[in-house]
């Protein structure tokens, strides 16, 4: 069976890995209103729900589905994950060894294994945290799935589960907006990404007809993010890498509002973008450009440092932040990375299904169309 390319999809998906970059580099992409850091992680999140399959939870053959389903991440999401994390582990040491500079830590037996789960290690492959995120809370998401579909087969069922879980993520996190660990970091993304997760899956089962992308609802969506945002006091970022959370009602709003937006946006442009265009293949690589963008950048200052006039002797002592000239070059460092790491995820996924046609002989066709399985940041 031929699966439809969802173009505003896609689209919404290039918005988003340009909201993530962008916020690396100081840059609101949407500006105060709609800042990067309230809804671009959710949307992502809300992606890869959108995209789950019903068949998996439904059929009768669920525990094959479902170890396929596992296998899918297992090799997609860790597999690639685990690849990115032992190369930039090797990053990192050239890096320190060239420039005298360190951007983390050195690699070690554990930080290059287990420390993944709850932390960052290194800072040139520190996004990568959302991958690791993605592929537990997508596991934890199809058991519960399984469940609440042999108690109760309503598609909204499952809100009396997810909906306490956001709650209790808000409740365990710290009041103060600060950083968690361990365990409790894992905890806290896991339960919150569920209910992301699960509003993807149930705008695509029930919403997404019934829900109107016109100037009428656009106006009461930015009518319900001013009230949400004057009465959370401006108190509505979301910073999932360390498990900050504000205390108030902001989770349960204000990613929705800048996901909607970012919906409207996509179906406004989605009959101007052609197949195969840069656009369409920003929203193919995101894994790419979240697993590269940082040390893409670091290559792009470096460049941008020699044409100062500056020897290379000087970074250690001329950078505070990760970036040179960070607000100076905020758009160079956003556009010009996003397009480097995308070519490369091109480069990447020619090559694998290059290698795959080789040894299995199977026709390419097929092959070329969108990641449908285990989506959000896909592979092709």
């Amino acid at each position: 069976m031929s699966i439809t390319f969802n173009q505003e999809m896609n689209i919404a998906k290039a918005i988003g890995i340009v909201a993530i970059v962008a916020g690396h580099v100081k840059w609101n992409l949407f500006g105060d209103f709609f800042t990067n850091y309230s809804f671009h992680i959710p949307l992502f999140f809300f992606i890869a729900g959108y995209f789950f399959k019903s068949e998996l939870i439904e059929n009768s053959d669920i525990f094959i589905r479902f170890t396929g389903f596992i296998k899918k991440i297992a090799v997609k999401y860790l597999g690639v994950f685990y690849l990115y994390h032992i190369f930039y582990g090797g990053i990192t040491v050239a890096v320190y060894i060239l420039f005298d500079r360190l951007y983390g830590k050195l690699p070690t037996l554990k930080n290059l294994t287990l420390s993944p789960i709850d932390s960052t290690p290194f800072s040139f492959s520190s996004p990568n945290w959302f991958i690791y995120q993605l592929a537990i809370s997508l596991i934890v998401f199809a058991i519960i799935m399984i469940i609440c579909k042999k108690i109760n087969k309503n598609n909204y069922f499952p809100i009396v589960i997810f909906l306490p879980l956001a709650i209790t993520s808000i409740l365990i996190s710290k009041d103060d907006f600060g950083s968690s660990y361990g365990f409790t970091r894992v905890l806290i993304r896991t339960l919150i990404s569920l209910f992301y997760i699960y509003a993807g899956y149930l705008y695509k089962t029930e919403l997404e007809k019934k829900i109107k992308y016109n100037i009428k609802t656009l106006l009461i969506v930015f009518t319900i993010h001013i009230a949400a945002y004057i009465v959370c006091n401006t108190k509505v970022n979301l910073g999932l890498i360390f498990a900050q959370i504000h205390h108030n009602i902001s989770p349960f709003i204000i990613p929705f509002t800048g996901i909607y937006f970012v919906i409207f946006i996509s179906k406004l442009i989605a009959p101007l973008i052609t197949r195969n265009s840069l656009i369409e293949k920003i929203g193919q690589n995101t894994l790419h450009t979240m697993a590269n963008h940082k040390f893409v950048i670091f290559l792009i200052q470096l460049i941008i440092f020699c044409l100062d006039g500056k020897s290379l002797n000087q970074l250690p002592n001329e950078l505070t932040n990760l970036y040179y000239k960070i607000y100076k070059y905020k758009f160079l460092y956003t556009f010009v990375s996003i397009i480097i790491c995308t070519y490369i995820g091109e480069g990447l996924s020619y090559t694998v299904k290059f290698i795959k046609f080789k040894f299995n002989k199977k026709p390419t066709e097929g092959l070329y169309v969108q990641s449908d399985d285990v989506p959000a940041l896909p592979l092709k």
